[in-house]
């Protein structure tokens, strides 16, 4: 992801749009990320991501609630948030792939 200063970008509005239409490009500001621009098309794989994180919450949060009922559970250990992490991670892959 390339990175600009605030300065930069308005300096040289043109520019930042032209390249962000190619990558992501975040803006920085005293040093400090303050924001990202993207292109336009990058806007329905977002969403779509979203769509499926949330349809993925609400079944892990019903499979839970199912769960607690039957007395069925997970601890929650180091091991475990990291494996869940690793999975999104490939979900997200998958997703940009396609």
């Amino acid at each position: 992801m390339k990175t600009i200063t605030s300065r930069e970008a308005q300096n040289a509005f043109g520019n930042f749009l032209d390249t962000a239409q190619r990558e992501p490009v975040m803006v920085t500001r005293r040093n400090r990320p303050v924001g990202v621009m993207l292109s336009m098309n990058n806007l329905p794989a977002i969403f779509d991501l979203v769509d499926s994180m949330r349809e993925t919450i609400k079944e892990g949060v019903k499979s839970g609630l199912a769960d607690a009922k039957a007395d069925r559970g997970e601890e929650l250990t180091t091991a475990y948030v990291d494996s869940l992490k690793q999975e999104l991670q490939a979900r997200i892959i998958n997703k940009q792939a396609t």
